[in-house]
């Protein structure tokens, strides 16, 4: 929700095509910006062998390369850098991969980009 008060989009807007689905849509938008999973954390959910191989490849999209969040804001969105990249170290901790690893509300209100 802060990136779409920021930007007015959202960060992930994942779409069906032919050769796949929303889903693997927004898994391969998660990759672009936030880096892949851990092999074994995304082999590990008891839906992974519809997405992806025993390699962790995603089995009907092509990945991208990795495109950080900061960087998206800085040449989409216009934020100078240094603004770009304290948001996104607001924002990063609240998307982490493992839930357990997720910031709190409680200490995402102590950002200083607040």
């Amino acid at each position: 929700m802060m990136f779409e008060l920021l930007t007015g989009d959202f960060l992930f807007e994942p779409k069906s095509s032919d050769q796949h689905d929303k889903d693997d849509d927004h898994l391969a938008q998660m990759f672009e910006l936030l880096n892949k999973f851990p092999k074994e954390y995304l082999l590990s959910g008891k839906r992974s062998s519809r997405f992806f191989d025993r390699h962790g490849n995603m089995l009907r999209v092509q990945e991208g390369s990795h495109y950080p969040i900061w960087n998206l804001l800085s040449e989409k969105y216009k934020l100078r850098p240094n603004e770009a990249v304290a948001f996104a170290e607001f924002l990063l901790p609240m998307l982490h991969y493992d839930p357990t690893k997720r910031i709190s509300a409680r200490d995402a209100l102590k950002s200083p980009w607040l």
